[in-house]
């Protein structure tokens, strides 16, 4: 789709960054984030280590910066068929889609994304992944929804404590980023739908993931060693755990159940606690990642936690090279297939975990 033609569509310059952010800083932002757009987007240019501006498609129109799409290149573990194990497909994730208000409404953004998947597929990335609640728009651009079942735990009169012998402390990465980084690998390491971080990634990526605070706990066993972290924010007035880890064995369930329930527990203060909300309506339900975790779950029943699910519909998937992708995943297409019916046999969501900490 073309742009009107008196603007330009290109990548951004080197010496544009704070043009990019005082464009972006125009993004009318809930709470916490009101009035404060540009701090928001800054820490995923000055943080996100895959930032560079040809990541950035710009729209240009009498000199000033109009419109604008981000491309976040990662990589994603998935499931091959025939007992492949787990592929690391290249990906894109599109996100900071933003048009001036004058702008709309003329093809300006249409205009972006078609750039940017045309420059995704330049660069060998396989998969688009964005998430969105304008599901027509980009639908209508060659782009999938992609729901998911996400669980809900939610505090009763029955719920118990944790075990009283457990210890738990607060995240501290100038202490305990090296043990962390290792579960965190050891668990995500056979499950489908993850992102592949290296330490500096994991590191970078705690800059940027808070909303803008967030709740990182840790749980030991007897001996001192780390069993379990959970990390958690506050989004839309919803308290939403954003990554978990665990050990293998029970134990490493047990750990993790107890981080949930200390999560649900009021506290006063409650730095997490958006005005006028208690801390105990906050804490009452949590929205958990999209994750299957059978011992978990048995873990979180054994200690009275009340479980169900919801389908998230905020993904959206986009097939950008179907040759390359169907090779890796191991799963040839059929001539009837269209880019949904080969997706949803090749990577069915199920198999797509994506820690919301991980979102752009």
């Amino acid at each position: 789709m073309a742009a009107p033609g008196d603007t330009e569509i290109r990548l951004l310059r080197a010496d544009e960054r704070e043009p990019l952010l005082a464009l972006l800083g125009e993004w009318e932002m809930p709470a916490p984030w009101e009035g404060r757009a540009t701090d928001f987007f800054r820490r995923y240019v000055e943080r996100d280590p895959s930032f560079e501006t040809r990541n950035v498609v710009v729209a240009e129109r009498e000199r000033r910066l109009i419109s604008c799409v981000q491309i976040f290149p990662r990589v994603l573990r998935a499931a091959c068929e025939g007992g492949g194990g787990l592929a690391e497909v290249p990906v894109g994730g599109i996100g900071s889609v933003f048009t001036r208000f004058e702008a709309r409404g003329q093809g300006v953004s249409s205009a972006l994304l078609e750039r940017a998947r045309a420059e995704m597929r330049a660069r060998g990335l396989e998969l688009g992944v964005l998430f969105a609640a304008r599901h027509g728009f980009y639908t209508r651009l060659g782009w999938h929804l992609w729901p998911r079942a996400r669980p809900l735990w939610r505090r009763d009169g029955a719920t118990i404590q944790p075990e009283a012998a457990r210890r738990i402390e607060r995240f501290d990465p100038a202490r305990h980023l090296g043990e962390v980084f290792a579960l965190h690998r050891a668990h995500d390491a056979d499950r489908p739908g993850t992102c592949v971080r290296d330490a500096d990634g994991f590191r970078a990526q705690l800059a940027f993931a808070g909303n803008p605070d967030e709740e990182f706990l840790l749980a030991r066993d007897a001996a001192g060693a780390l069993a379990a972290y959970v990390r958690g924010i506050v989004l839309e007035g919803l308290y939403c755990v954003t990554e978990l880890a665990r050990r293998a064995e029970r134990a490493g369930a047990d750990a993790l159940a107890d981080l949930v329930v200390t999560l649900m527990q009021p506290r006063d203060p409650d730095p997490l606690a958006p005005a006028g909300r208690a801390s105990e309506a906050l804490r009452a339900l949590l929205v958990g990642p999209c994750v299957t975790d059978p011992a978990l779950d048995a873990a979180l029943d054994a200690r009275g936690v009340v479980r169900s699910r919801f389908s998230s519909r905020d993904l959206m998937l986009s097939v950008l090279e179907p040759a390359a992708l169907a090779r890796r995943l191991g799963v040839p297409r059929r001539p009837e297939d269209d880019d949904a019916g080969w997706l949803a046999r090749a990577w069915p969501p199920e198999r797509m975990t994506f820690w919301p900490a991980d979102r752009f």
